[in-house]
């Protein structure tokens, strides 16, 4: 099972040779085999990757991200043919039902305010009770935003009283633009490989995002990436190493209905229950996160 995530911080060339991908600096040479590769995340405009190279990477399934000049993600590649069910998963996808997907996202909000709340007992963070009296009043569709709400409540909690998101504060700001924009590329990626459009989400409705569903998947995992950028709260930017954390959350561990696994697995498993149910071939997911 793939589970490496290559990140690329430098001048380079990258090229493919006897199923490796071949990574070449000016100081040395990195072979790793494409069937450990789950992702591979390009932070740097100076690094020359071969078209032979692209073309194995797709067939392999494996995700590339691409950077602009300050870093920030800003595209990907994926494969046009992941699944062979996909044609017939689209047409499943177009008749989900409005109820069952306002459910679904009920469940979703849910998850997503309860580990936000197990994030905020992690710092000893006292002032969570209007935060915990809001899971109760979770309406069918979120109808009263409540996500919302706790969202307002959390990040000066988390953060500071000062914090606003998407405000002044550019640095963690811009951690946290920097996590959820790999947490979703993740998501989108285990999206397309059970044969989804990406596009076609249960809640959001972006009509430039080309990312709905992912965007909806990845709510619940959201907190992790926070609790890596809590920790370099401090910091005045974004740097490389911050980069690589937060890439590397990936790779960190949870339990999900007593289960441990890999934030990587986690998604999946997000991913098949969810269109599991919407498809009426499941039970509608009874998640207990243990972040």
């Amino acid at each position: 099972m793939a589970w490496r995530n290559i990140v690329i911080t430098q001048h380079c060339k990258i090229k493919y040779k006897l199923n490796q991908l071949v990574v070449q600096t000016d100081s040395d040479v990195y072979q790793i085999p494409l069937e450990d590769i789950q992702a591979i995340v390009i932070t740097t405009t100076r690094a020359v990757v071969t078209t032979y190279a692209i073309a194995e990477i797709i067939k392999s399934g494996i995700k590339i991200v691409f950077s602009d000049l300050n870093g920030a993600p800003i595209g990907e590649i994926n494969a046009y043919h992941l699944n062979s069910n996909r044609n017939q998963n689209i047409h499943k996808q177009i008749e989900w039902g409005t109820n069952d997907k306002a459910l679904l996202w009920s469940k979703i909000v849910k998850c997503k305010i309860q580990n936000q709340v197990a994030l905020l007992n992690e710092y000893r963070v006292t002032d969570i009770e209007s935060i915990n009296a809001l899971l109760a009043t979770i309406e069918v569709g979120d109808t009263s935003n409540r996500e919302a709400v706790a969202a307002r409540l959390y990040f000066p909690r988390l953060f500071g009283n000062d914090f606003v998101r998407s405000g002044e504060n550019i640095g963690i700001n811009d951690m946290l633009d920097y996590g959820y924009s790999i947490l979703a590329a993740a998501v989108a990626r285990e999206i397309s490989a059970a044969g989804y459009l990406t596009e076609l989400a249960i809640h959001h409705e972006g009509p430039h995002n080309h990312y709905n569903l992912a965007s909806d998947f990845m709510e619940p995992f959201r907190p992790i990436i926070d609790r890596t950028v809590k920790r370099y709260a401090m910091e005045a930017q974004l740097t490389n190493e911050i980069k690589f954390e937060l890439i590397d959350v990936l790779n960190q561990s949870l339990n999900i209905n007593g289960k441990e696994m890999l934030l990587t697995q986690a998604i999946g498993d997000i991913v098949r229950t969810s269109v599991g149910y919407l498809n009426h071939e499941s039970a509608f997911p009874d998640w207990n996160f243990e972040i």
